[in-house]
């Protein structure tokens, strides 16, 4: 019975280890975009990326993506940046949030990440919407 409980025990922690590691390394895009540090989220970039900015949609190799953030960034220097949502299942996971600039101006960041065998977490998508704030509307 001990046996059966060790090993479990040990399962459990294993599985823990394995969640926090995949925390960390999403922690480490969103970090990337609350700094606007386009080459840190160049280690985490696909090969191709679907890019959907401002309701235009367009699949970059990670060249052109790294650019594409490099300009918005350059466009729009961060205030703040907060996750509004995340979530995931087995090795796809996605966070949400609003990124607000120096200027006042909001938008929904939104990134699907998955993960490659043997690599890293890998963004597959990015999405940046014009983020309007309900209550300011009425």
């Amino acid at each position: 019975m001990r046996v059966f409980l060790t090993i479990g025990l040990m399962l459990c922690a294993l599985f823990a280890m394995a969640q926090e590691q995949k925390k960390i390394e999403c922690e480490e895009i969103v970090n990337a975009i609350k700094e606007a540090q386009a080459t840190d989220l160049s280690s985490y970039l696909a090969n191709t990326v679907e890019c959907d900015m401002f309701g235009k949609s367009n699949v970059y190799s990670k060249a052109q993506t790294l650019q594409v953030m490099k300009d918005f960034f350059a466009q729009n220097k961060p205030k703040q940046f907060t996750v509004n949502h995340q979530g995931g299942q087995g090795e796809t996971r996605f966070f949400i949030g609003t990124y607000k600039t120096i200027t006042g101006k909001k938008y929904r960041i939104s990134c699907f990440v998955k993960q490659e065998t043997g690599k890293t977490d890998v963004i597959q998508q990015i999405r940046i919407e014009d983020y309007t704030d309900n209550d300011n509307q009425k």
